[in-house]
């Protein structure tokens, strides 16, 4: 409350006399009454600032919502960025399960190939053993 209501507390107390108060009370209510006054009541440069108070609160709600749009904005890039990049996982596991798989029938390939030539081998050795042992009898 930095202005002062103008407040005439000679004519106030002039009429409280006038009605029968004695001049000490009607002191008294002019007193405490411009107290109040002075004290309580808003002016109009007391409504101005709490109206550029309300301004500046608007713009700073404004302001916050202009950055909490360019966060959505932000969060559905990354989202969008995070979906990109599951997909390109997904296709590089696939990618290698599918190398796994070919090495592994690779190795199977050349297990049985190995395991054939083996045996055939002990077949033979065998073969020869046993022919070996008939010729010496």
């Amino acid at each position: 409350m930095s202005e002062a209501i103008a407040f005439d507390t000679h004519r106030f107390v002039k009429n409280l006399t006038s009605s029968g108060f004695t001049e000490a009370q009607a002191e008294a209510l002019a007193d405490e009454q411009a107290h109040l006054l002075d004290s309580k009541l808003a002016t109009k440069a007391d409504i101005l600032a709490v109206k550029a108070d309300i301004l500046a609160v608007k713009a700073d709600v404004r302001e916050v919502k202009a950055d909490v749009r360019e966060v959505k904005a932000d969060v559905r890039e990354v989202r969008a960025d995070i979906r990109e990049v599951k997909s390109e996982l997904e296709l590089k596991i696939e990618q290698v399960r599918a190398d796994v798989e070919v090495k592994i029938e690779k190795v199977r390939s050349d297990l049985l190939t190995w395991m054939v030539g083996a045996l055939t081998a002990h077949a033979a050795l065998i073969a020869g053993i046993v022919a070996g042992l008939i010729r010496f009898q």
